[in-house]
Formats: structure tokens, C-alpha cells, sequence
């Protein structure tokens, strides 16, 4: 299970259906939220990624602090993104885990 860290304390996994988030979630520590991504709110998804100052969050398809982010959403979406690289299916489903 492949997946990207958000932040110093979340992680991101994603799954092309229901069944095999489903399947994994037990085998995940701290789930903090499992859910479809098209229901994914502004107002979550800013909780859990890389913020930079007060506006502007992490482009996760670029290592440097250049072509940052204006919405978490967005961010997150960077996220899914580099997570289709290294899984090659697209990601319906998602996972964000703490490890707090």
C-alpha cells in the first residue's frame, strides 16, 4: 500500500474503489478519515495538508517551495496526483491516517 505523507502527522492512501478501502482500513493505524474524494470539503482537506503561511499550501508534484498552492483542495488533489505515479490507478477513494 503505497502512499504519500501530507504533513508531519498525516498520510494519504487512495484506492480506485470502495471495496479495497474498505479492505485496508483495518490494516491502517489512526484512521482519521476514509471517504470518497468527490465529497471532500475545502474546509477538510486544509486541515490535513502542508501549509505555507497563511495562504498558500504544498504542491506535492514538486519538491521546492515553487508553484505553491492556493486552496487545500487543490493540494490535495497534488497529492492524488504523484499517488497515481506510483500506484497507476486513479484514486476514488481516499484515506488520510494520524500518527500522532
Amino acid at each position: 500500500m503505497n502512499y504519500i505523507n501530507l504533513s508531519s502527522i498525516h498520510r494519504l492512501y487512495s484506492f480506485p474503489d470502495y471495496w479495497s478501502m474498505k479492505e485496508a482500513k483495518p490494516k491502517i493505524r489512526r484512521v482519521i478519515m476514509a471517504k470518497d474524494f468527490r465529497e471532500v470539503k475545502e474546509i477538510e482537506a486544509k486541515h490535513y495538508v502542508q501549509k505555507y503561511g497563511d495562504y498558500a499550501f504544498r504542491n506535492y508534484l514538486r519538491e521546492d517551495k515553487k508553484d505553491l498552492k492556493e486552496s487545500g483542495l487543490q493540494s490535495l488533489i497534488t497529492a492524488l496526483q504523484a499517488l497515481y505515479k506510483l500506484n497507476g490507478y486513479p484514486a476514488k477513494y481516499i484515506i488520510i491516517e494520524g500518527r500522532y
